[in-house]
């Protein structure tokens, strides 16, 4: 041999070496460094490190008749008397509005706190039940947002006229209001921020014109309102800013920070309210309002860059939150997201709406370590009205499993999954038992467990058995020999089931009001090629598209039998994903035009679907290498019908 040769001969074995060893796992999931190695999705849920700690005296407050739902509020810290102020946004049940009531449909109660929320005093109502402003307007005050500058307490709230319905809105919007004390007595401006009338019929992107939930940040040289948007028929929102010299106004025309029509990654059910400010930062907590309520993400942006889009960084997506098993959060995080501060001593207080068995909804407080606000080892995983399901976003060809964990409820481990993800309808329903999909199994409750096959649709039962789950920790394994995988819960042998030919992904699925804390995720096997594949419902709830204009189609010629095609000669669609990178499979046909296909807002490459006879769907589009991280594929026909079938997302 050459010495050339050897010296190649001589790197393709290291190569081949690395490889070898690049493909074996053995990883404690559990670990905070291993975070994005799980799957974070606004509808299917995400596991949390957070270190949050419930206050003892929780509820602070809790619904009463008539106003059912106290759901939104805003943690303020004076800084000139140290006290603290809870500013309760109370509504009726199920959000009614009573046209011409004789109380009011919305009101905002105070309450303070001089012992830093070991015991609150209620000061009373905000504003008197009902006021004229406005030209006169009989208005209902439910949100606020408080900011101390300069001697002054400025608030900013939404509101709406008496006569108003959801459908309807009539009269309202945006307004401000000043005041010598947190407590009031607060003086309204003249004239509102924003009134909702003035973009109805000319609303931005065609669809957004109803503002609310605002929230008010002082710059250097100006002021800046900031405050939700969203249309009718609900299915996005936004969240929209504008400016003025002075906190009462005149501020500019709304300019549309964040939505789901942007090209790059935004996940859609994302309600914020309120922000905070820290050493120079807005933070912009959010709420995804599937049904779950499972899904926190937190932006921050320097103060002086709070209306450049380009410059909001993600600081959390779906890691700063978890919900528990206590009956006054039942529904998890409801209403809205967590509001609050960080005080001088590296503390975070944060305030958090849900709602108890009754349906009543309750106003709690928690607190963490700002500069510690992850925990370095064990997730915690909720799931309140809809199930929560989270997976290790690489294939994996199990050998072994060594999970500790504590539970409240009922989870289902599950492996070697393939097949779809997508979610069932726009407030992020989803299951596992589709006829697409095959995995493994075991289910533990308090009481039994039972390990499972599902294979496109079919359900076989391997085996089951009664136990007693402990209070505390306990521990599952799975280990793999000759073919068969064997269960053991507690040290008790649970059965035992075969492997399937094509090992797939490894996850963790809650059933809906079920809370999990896990201190160990030990896994070792190798890593195998599989991708994780989601659907086209996704994609027209990641862009804010309506059903009405899609028909959604069984047609053997889409990968997995289904998919939607546009009602009119053009549309657009996105996904959202997590990885390296993405494969499109879409179909050809004579209804179909060219498509214009965007990555992370650049476009990427134009592809033509036109074709005399329908094809089947194959892969049409792969993108190249991408950063590790949260991706988009955007995709815009204008010259035919676009069908949607699926992508398949790429981690390496």
């Amino acid at each position: 041999m050459c010495p050339n040769m050897r010296k190649y001969g001589f790197f393709i074995v290291l190569l081949s070496s690395i490889f070898i060893y690049s493909c074996k796992l053995n990883r404690d999931f559990s670990l905070l460094d291993s975070q994005n190695d799980w799957s974070h999705h606004f509808a299917y849920g995400s596991p949390s490190w957070d270190s949050f700690e419930r206050f003892p005296n929780n509820p602070v407050y809790v619904g009463r008749e008539g106003m059912e739902w106290p759901v939104n509020g805003f943690f303020f810290s004076d800084p000139v008397s140290k006290c603290w102020y809870l500013y309760i946004g109370e509504y009726r049940h199920g959000y009614e509005i009573k046209r011409n009531a004789s109380t009011p449909n919305f009101n905002c109660v105070v309450y303070k706190s001089s012992d830093r929320g070991k015991s609150w005093e209620k000061k009373g109502d905000l504003f008197p039940a009902g006021m004229n402003c406005y030209d006169s307007l009989h208005i209902e005050v439910p949100d606020v947002m408080v900011v101390y500058d300069q001697g002054k307490y400025h608030l900013i709230f939404d509101w709406i006229s008496g006569k108003a319905s959801w459908q309807e809105m009539g009269a309202s919007g945006v307004g401000y209001a000043v005041a010598d004390s947190p407590e009031g007595p607060y003086t309204v401006s003249k004239e509102p921020i924003k009134i909702n009338t003035q973009y109805k019929n000319n609303p931005l992107l065609g669809r957004y014109w109803r503002m609310y939930a605002p929230m008010l940040v002082k710059r250097q040289n100006d002021w800046v309102a900031l405050y939700m948007m969203d249309r009718s028929p609900t299915q996005s929102w936004a969240l929209a800013a504008s400016t003025a010299s002075s906190p009462e106004g005149p501020y500019s025309e709304p300019v549309l920070l964040q939505h789901v029509e942007m090209k790059t990654n935004y996940p859609p059910l994302m309600e914020y309210f309120p922000a905070f400010t820290h050493q120079g930062y807005v933070y912009f907590p959010a709420t995804s309002v599937a049904v779950n309520r499972n899904y926190q993400q937190i932006y921050r942006v320097k103060t002086e860059d709070v209306l450049n889009a380009d410059k909001w960084e993600l600081f959390s997506a779906g890691s700063a939150w978890h919900s528990t098993n206590a009956e006054i959060e039942y529904a998890g995080i409801w209403g809205q997201t967590i509001t609050g501060f960080v005080d001088d001593s590296d503390s975070i207080y944060v305030m958090y709406p849900s709602k108890n068995k009754q349906d009543f909804g309750t106003i709690n407080l928690a607190k963490a370590s700002w500069s510690k606000l992850f925990r370095k080892k064990g997730f915690s995983l909720s799931a309140s009205e809809g199930a929560s399901f989270s997976y290790i976003n690489k294939g994996i060809n199990l050998d072994n499993l060594s999970m500790d964990f504590e539970l409240a409820g009922t989870m289902h481990l599950v492996w070697d999954f393939h097949g779809p993800l997508d979610i069932e309808n726009m407030w992020g329903k989803f299951s596992l038992d589709r006829p697409e999909c095959s995995y493994n199994e075991i289910e533990i409750s308090q009481t039994s467990w039972q390990v499972k096959h599902h294979d496109r649709g079919q359900i076989q039962s391997i085996d089951s058995g009664k136990f007693q789950l402990r209070n505390g920790i306990n521990h599952l394994q799975i280990k793999y020999k000759n073919g068969l995988y064997s269960l053991f819960i507690n040290n008790q042998k649970c059965g035992e089931i075969s492997r399937v030919a094509d090992p797939g992904f490894i996850g963790i699925l809650l059933d809906p009001r079920c809370s999990l804390f896990t201190s160990r995720f030990d896994v070792t096997g190798k890593l195998t090629n599989e991708n994780m594949v989601y659907g086209c419902k996704e994609a027209l709830l990641n862009s804010g598209n309506l059903n009405n204009d899609w028909e959604f189609v069984s047609d053997s010629g889409f990968r997995y039998g289904h998919g939607a095609i546009s009602k009119q000669s053009s549309g657009f669609a996105k996904w959202n994903f997590e990885g390296s990178g993405v494969e499109l499979y879409l179909p050809k046909g004579p209804d179909f035009g060219s498509v214009t296909i965007y990555i992370d807002g650049i476009q990427s490459e134009n592809i033509n679907l036109k074709n005399e006879q329908f094809r089947n769907s194959s892969m049409v589009f792969k993108s190249k290498a991408l950063p590790k991280g949260i991706h988009a594929i955007y995709i815009e026909s204008k010259d035919g019908r676009l069908p949607l079938d699926c992508i398949e997302v790429i981690n390496r």
